[in-house]
């Protein structure tokens, strides 16, 4: 009687083993696929080859300006286009008035603004920037035969040209209510303002450093800046608010080029080897 009841019990205990080991593979067979693998870190987000429209104002060299052809070509436009190259996506960029450009975006007409934008408080309240891709300084430019004027603190009975809506507004405006600017005059791009500095309409313009920079290099021989930096403003791209996905693709981009050394081979090109086509 011992016997059998130990086989029993044997035959028992084997048939509940081969009943769980069925569950156990039913249990994997419907199990639910595992989704697409996170990128690792350091790596770039997959944004699937998508087209990003992007919107720039083409008149501010050299981050963003029109060639002979009428191509929009600058720093910005290569920065995204190697951005693109390692997030995989095709930037579609298009030229707009300054003040549709965070509206674009806003509003759902473009993914993507890079146009020299100052990254603000005020501004991420309304969209998201990515991490800075570059630093620059606000300055005084005026006309290269300018005796009146070594630096911002000239400006005080000088009528300063802006172009409306930027950051340089911004600072302006605050001079003027300081008393340390007697006139503001806006304009809706840069290329008006400086040209109505070289019009002797206003005495002079405040604008980024590395923009008089390009202005500069546009009109050889007739401008120049003046005193020291007046401000020290990072620059970011602008996606639409909570859009999580292009921004941190964007982000880990530019951590690339930074560690690639791509972003400092794009700023010797722009910003010291680029010779505008008279």
């Amino acid at each position: 009687m011992r016997r059998t009841s130990r086989g029993i019990v044997l035959v028992v205990l084997l048939v509940a083993v081969l009943v769980a080991a069925g569950c156990q593979r039913q249990q994997a067979q419907q199990a639910p696929p595992a989704g697409p693998a996170s990128p690792a870190a350091g790596q770039v987000p997959d944004l699937g080859g998508r087209t990003l429209r992007v919107a720039t104002d083409a008149t501010y060299p050299p981050f963003e300006m029109l060639d002979q052809n009428k191509n929009i070509i600058g720093f910005d436009v290569d920065l995204i286009t190697e951005i693109c190259k390692l997030a995989n996506c095709k930037p579609q960029i298009q030229s707009v008035a300054w003040e549709g450009v965070l509206a674009g975006v806003q509003k759902g007409d473009f993914d993507v603004a890079i146009s020299g934008i100052t990254i603000t408080a005020e501004r991420d309240k309304t969209v998201d920037f990515t991490q800075p891709y570059i630093e620059v300084g606000q300055q005084v430019l005026v006309r290269q035969d300018e005796t009146r004027i070594r630096g911002a603190g000239d400006l005080a009975d000088k009528t300063v040209a802006v172009q409306i809506g930027t950051t340089n507004d911004e600072l302006a405006t605050q001079m003027q209510k300081e008393g340390k600017v007697k006139e503001v005059k806006r304009y809706r791009t840069f290329d008006l303002a400086v040209q109505a500095l070289l019009n002797r309409d206003v005495d002079a313009v405040i604008i980024d450093s590395v923009a008089a920079l390009g202005y500069m290099g546009t009109n050889p021989g007739k401008l120049k800046t003046v005193g020291e930096k007046l401000t020290r403003d990072q620059l970011g791209i602008v996606v639409r608010e909570g859009n999580t996905e292009l921004r941190d693709a964007f982000n880990a981009a530019l951590d690339q080029l930074k560690a690639n050394g791509t972003l400092a081979q794009l700023q010797k090109k722009w910003f010291e080897e680029w010779k505008p086509t008279q």
